[in-house]
């Protein structure tokens, strides 16, 4: 849960608050028992943190490039 709140306050909205849905899903599953449905949520909230974390580096580091090559080269 943790990671999916990090990843929507510092990298990508969208996909974290559907990982947060995903981990809430997660802990409500094995509460009630489900181990199953529990495995494939955390599994689906997982993917999506990295999917999140990925991205949100990968636009970093894209505006970055960006401003050095806009200030720098005429």
């Amino acid at each position: 849960m943790m990671e999916s709140v990090l990843v929507t306050l510092c990298c990508c909205l969208l996909t974290g608050l559907i990982a947060i849905v995903y981990s809430h899903e997660t802990r409500a599953a094995l509460s009630r028992g489900d181990l199953a449905q529990a495995e494939e949520a955390s599994r689906k909230a997982r993917s999506l943190v990295l999917f999140s974390l990925l991205f949100g580096v990968f636009v970093s580091t894209s505006w970055v490039i960006y401003v050095v090559v806009a200030l720098y080269l005429p």
